[in-house]
């Protein structure tokens, strides 16, 4: 699944939309990507700069992703078994569901500074599209 928008803030968050217990990470400026244990935040490049594309995915086979640099791996709670990704304005971009309380995933960005380009991989789990 993919979704291309113009990001009027650049950052972008990675959750489940149902978990009243989520939080947004600390912003680290140094850092592409922020985590906790409810919520991934993504830098991206400016409005200014163009449009962000970002892909939210299952597991590809190892080889077959073409470019991108890992930037982060991890777990995140999923207590509704769903996952999003949405805007700072709570826009929901793209959304998918799961099929367990705590999801491991990889998100990945062509540049590792302003990325125009993500892919967020939801490991090791099965995912259905809503």
């Amino acid at each position: 699944m993919e979704a291309t928008y113009t990001p009027p803030h650049p950052i972008i968050f990675f959750f489940d939309p149902s978990n009243e217990n989520m939080e947004v990470p600390a912003y680290d400026p140094e850092r592409v990507v922020s985590s906790n244990a409810s919520c991934v935040s993504i830098r991206t490049i400016s409005d200014v700069d163009g449009d962000v594309t970002a892909t939210l995915d299952v597991s590809v086979p190892l080889g077959a992703r073409v470019g991108g640099v890992e930037v982060f791996r991890g777990i995140i709670d999923t207590p509704g078994k769903i996952v999003a990704l949405v805007t700072s304005e709570n826009q929901v971009l793209i959304e998918m569901n799961v099929n367990c309380f705590r999801v491991p995933v990889r998100v990945l960005v062509d540049d590792e500074m302003h990325p125009a380009r993500i892919w967020i991989e939801i490991l090791d789990a099965i995912a259905d599209v809503p």
